[in-house]
């Protein structure tokens, strides 16, 4: 019934997940998908008269999964695409006349509430079932449908946050694999990975050390206030101020002492994006975060202390002035570089920013580059706009893809074979999703771009841990699983 040939891994996942509910734990590349094919055939072929539903954060997801299934199984079943585009009048017919629906979690939900029955469904599958936390509409979805005793599957390369994911989920199987497996082995295409260091110019260095010096004064200031622990500003972490603002900001009663402390907290956070900014994007976004927080100091007391602040003011003087020099960050000579370097290769660039993406496309306006940008639809471009850029990335129309974090999660770009990641990201999974967009098809080269003594070495070592903790995770689920075969 499919015209694909599974991998051996691929047939025990299958076997050993149509008779219970099981989320399928595999690193990026290994064909969870196929994994999600062979269920389905098997499940339509036991319940000819059932309907399928996958579910995908994205729309350009939804369509990579329909065009695979409509390649590769053998079937008369309407597939059809169920997104918000669609009016909901025309969504009830879709629902009622398709067989196989790809859909994203939002439109299933708001439909579900509009009275969709999913009774006729012998399963759903979640793919990056990594999302099925707190609020997300997986968890929605998936609570509903569970009085229907239906199948669910659920798809992804992270087990963090497991017991959660499980429990809303209503998994009762896990089942996973490492690439350190004897029968995953002989598929891994290893990546060569090289990272690149980079030194920040004495002008950047200097506007850095005054930022770093306001920083130091207000954090002062909160350990005086007995707020925080350290005043050492390699300690302290956004998340944690953010996690902190919050706490005392949720205080009923709020003496005038607490709310200097919530407006210094605010401030610190102000400064600690500046720095990130300054340290891994370079001048130009910086300087343009400046001046919206000049106009922030009219309202906004945080800003208002900063900008007040004599340290600060000459910082931002010396922003100022580098940016009408014209003066970059390092990084984009060495992205056009490496992209010189691969010329007639396929590569995609990660980068946090959105303005950073405008700026590397500017660079990249050199003979035999052909560039676009791959954006989220909350970041500007709309879902049909990202499928076309995606197929002509694979016809070659361009042979660059600048993408944010969009691109990073699911979306299989079989024909990148050079990958760039302009900044390391604090985050195990998103480092693997990264890595996982490229050399999918031939073994893949991967530059990591690292600002020397600055928090890209931070955020590197970081996502390294945390990966390994990830690894750690399905090692030990692997472990569970076979002392539950054992004993069971």
């Amino acid at each position: 019934m499919i015209k694909i040939k599974p991998r051996l891994y691929q047939e025990k996942i299958f076997a050993n997940s149509i008779k219970q509910n099981t989320l399928i734990v595999l690193p990026t590349g290994l064909g969870k998908t196929i994994i999600a094919l062979l269920i389905s055939a098997y499940m339509l072929k036991k319940y000819p008269n059932s309907k399928i539903l996958f579910l995908a954060p994205t729309k350009p997801l939804c369509e990579q999964h329909k065009n695979f299934f409509e390649e590769n199984l053998q079937t008369d079943k309407k597939m059809e695409i169920l997104t918000g585009a669609i009016k909901p009048e025309k969504r009830k017919e879709m629902w009622e006349e398709a067989d196989i629906i790809f859909a994203t979690p939002q439109t299933v939900s708001n439909d579900i509430i509009r009275g969709v029955n999913l009774s006729k469904f012998s399963l759903v599958i979640f793919d990056e079932a990594h999302r099925a936390v707190g609020n997300y509409d997986y968890v929605f979805i998936a609570k509903q449908y569970a009085k229907t005793n239906g199948r669910i599957i659920g798809l992804t390369a992270s087990p963090e946050k497991l017991h959660e994911i499980c429990k809303n989920l209503f998994i009762e199987k896990i089942e996973s694999r490492t690439e350190k497996d004897r029968d995953v082995r002989g598929y891994i295409k290893r990546k060569k990975i090289e990272k690149i260091k980079i030194e920040l110019p004495e002008q950047i260095r200097e506007i850095k050390d005054i930022f770093e010096k306001v920083l130091r004064k207000k954090l002062s200031l909160l350990k005086q206030n007995g707020v925080i622990q350290t005043k050492d500003i390699n300690k302290i972490r956004k998340k944690e101020l953010l996690i902190l603002q919050g706490k005392l900001s949720s205080e009923v009663e709020k003496d005038y002492k607490t709310l200097e402390n919530i407006s210094t907290i605010a401030s610190c956070i102000k400064l600690l994006h500046c720095l990130e900014l300054l340290q891994t994007q370079g001048i130009k976004p910086l300087a343009k975060f400046l001046e919206k927080l000049k106009k922030q100091a009219l309202r906004v007391k945080a800003a208002k202390q900063l900008v007040n602040d004599t340290d600060f003011r000459e910082a931002m003087r010396l922003v100022f002035e580098l940016e009408s020099k014209n003066i970059e960050h390092p990084k984009f000579k060495k992205v056009v570089e490496l992209v010189e370097k691969h010329k007639g290769e396929k590569i995609i660039i990660f980068t946090q920013y959105r303005n950073t993406i405008d700026r590397i496309l500017e660079h990249l306006k050199i003979d035999g580059v052909k560039a676009a940008k791959f954006i989220g639809q909350k970041e500007g471009m709309s879902q049909a706009k990202q499928v076309e850029t995606l197929k002509k990335f694979k016809e070659g129309v361009y042979n660059v893809l600048v993408s944010s974090s969009v691109a990073e999660e699911g979306i299989h770009v079989s024909e990148a074979n050079v990958g760039i990641f302009f900044e390391p990201v604090p985050s195990g999974l998103r480092k693997i999703q990264r890595e996982g967009r490229v050399g999918r098809t031939n073994i893949g080269k991967i530059y990591v771009l690292i600002t020397k003594g600055t928090i890209d070495e931070k955020y590197y070592w970081v996502s390294f841990h945390k990966e390994r903790k990830i690894t750690k995770l399905i090692d030990e689920l692997k472990g569970k699983q076979r002392r539950l075969e054992e004993f069971g």
